[in-house]
């Protein structure tokens, strides 16, 4: 898979400590809070972001339609097309939205993707959760994530996350009415839903701690290699009877997408849980449905992964339910 990480000069990208694994950007060691100095870090600060009048070789201008602009170290780019009603979010506001949300929490990573079109950040949260903390110790941290584009293309997402440290799947978990992801959309109103929305991050504490919560009491539940087997059968159905364009050779890859994330290594230590079973479904969902090795896979793959996408969100949603329906 493409990495899809913009450049203008250089990588636009930065990460604390561990490398991506694309390899690329700027690797920080000393803990960044504020975030003007994570913009910094990952070429994100002083864009500018502007529209600017359309128009044609002969001079007309193009009616309702408007070039969005940005200055990137030192080069002048064009990111999209926009209309007049469009209301531009710098990065230096998102940025901000999210950290006045963490109290005081590190940042994690920052960059840009395609041409710089969308912009994304993420802050590290202090508390883990530790599911058998003296046998397989499987580790869960927890992220608040800031995902937009200049090209209006999608609206400012933001959200909290747990990520499994093996497999680097963010599991958005659907728990009752503790909200843990929003958009809002590019209007003139961004900058106020953007303080309104502030609430939800308040209550983070009380989201992790319904998380914690639901994963030891997965993490307790036997699931065996049979009960998965018959799981998969409810995610993705059952076989097609022939292979008329290639719809059981399909299946059949389909299946064993999803068999090698229960059975594979990351997955190790939690198998033959309930735990096990939801992390090799939503892994294998995440990476299935986004390996096409160009930019728009890779975007998507990030924004699945971010939880920013609704179709992988409501197969989280599925799985979770069908995994606790396991008896």
């Amino acid at each position: 898979m493409v990495a899809n990480i913009a450049k203008a000069g250089r990588d636009l990208f930065a990460t604390f400590r561990e490398p991506a694994w694309h390899n690329l950007g700027t690797v920080f060691t000393e803990e960044i809070t504020d975030y003007r100095k994570m913009l910094s870090e990952a070429g994100l600060d002083g864009w500018n972001v502007r529209q600017e009048e359309m128009s044609t070789l002969s001079g007309l201008v193009v009616p309702n339609a408007y070039g969005m602009v940005a200055d990137i170290n030192g080069e002048t780019v064009v990111l999209g097309v926009t209309g007049s009603r469009y209301e531009i979010v710098q990065n230096e506001s998102a940025f901000a939205f999210l950290q006045s949300l963490s109290d005081g929490a590190r940042w994690e990573t920052a960059g840009a993707l395609g041409h710089g079109n969308k912009v994304f950040g993420s802050i590290a949260f202090q508390r883990e959760t530790v599911l058998d903390p003296s046998g397989v110790s499987d580790v869960v941290k927890t992220y608040a994530l800031v995902y937009n584009s200049h090209d209006g293309s999608t609206a400012l997402g933001y959200g909290l996350t747990p990520t499994r440290v093996v497999c680097q799947n963010t599991l958005n978990v659907a728990l009752g009415n503790i909200s843990q992801s929003g958009k809002i959309r590019h209007t003139a109103s961004a900058e106020d839903r953007m303080r309104e929305q502030a609430e939800m991050f308040r209550h983070a504490n009380a989201y992790f701690d319904a998380f914690d919560e639901e994963a030891k009491r997965l993490f307790a539940k036997p699931v065996t290699d049979k009960q998965f087997d018959n799981l998969l059968t409810k995610v993705i159905g059952k076989a097609p009877e022939d292979n008329t364009k290639g719809r059981l050779s399909k299946y059949d890859g389909k299946r064993e997408l999803f068999t090698q994330a229960w059975k594979g290594e990351p997955n190790a230590g939690i198998r033959g849980t309930a735990w096990g079973a939801f992390n090799a479904l939503t892994e294998a969902n995440q990476w299935g449905r986004n390996m096409q090795n160009t930019d728009s896979g890779s975007e998507n793959y990030y924004a699945a992964g971010a939880g920013f996408d609704i179709p992988t969100n409501a197969f989280r949603a599925k799985a979770l339910a069908l995994v606790n329906a396991i008896r």
